[in-house]
């Protein structure tokens, strides 16, 4: 990875996300970033700690050229990604949830269609599942998840639609 483009990946990121973010490297080590300390011209010096160690707080020299990805590590939504990039997305949209929609492709007014496509409606019953018989099984496996996750007393999944 190119210095530039390492460097602008990182600002482009909260402070609190630069605490989750992972260095990988080429030959298929990692560090996990606590402080992004000094950026040279061909290095950079982070505090972390490294892939499959509990030895925290260590010292890092980073050659740009051996990263070969950067991993944000927690569950992030396509919108958060959009919005590190500037993009206007309104917070209860994840528009990368739909296959069918390309990155960059929507307008203000398809954002506030969508929003309103992804509110509950207040009058009537949700309408019923495709007959598809994928969509079932996938509705189902939710459900059951849902469900499980009700009873030990956590749902970080959205609500049916």
């Amino acid at each position: 990875m190119r210095r530039e483009d390492l460097l602008d990946i990182l600002s482009k990121m909260s402070p609190r996300d630069l605490t989750l973010t992972v260095l990988m490297f080429r030959g298929g080590g990692m560090i996990t970033i606590d402080t992004v300390l000094r950026q040279e011209e061909m290095y950079m010096v982070v505090r972390g700690r490294e892939g499959g160690s509990t030895d925290e707080a260590r010292g890092f020299f980073v050659s740009y050229d051996d990263v070969s990805y950067v991993k944000l590590d927690r569950v992030i939504k396509g919108n958060e990604i959009l919005r590190m990039y500037g993009e206007n997305v309104p917070e209860d949209v994840d528009r990368l949830a739909d296959p069918n929609t390309q990155v960059g492709s929507m307008s203000a007014a398809d954002n506030a269609a969508a929003a309103a496509k992804a509110a509950p409606s207040a009058g009537g019953p949700a309408p019923a599942p495709a007959m598809d018989p994928a969509a079932i099984a996938k509705a189902n496996l939710l459900e059951r998840i849902r469900a499980a996750r009700t009873s030990a007393g956590t749902s970080n999944l959205p609500a049916k639609k």
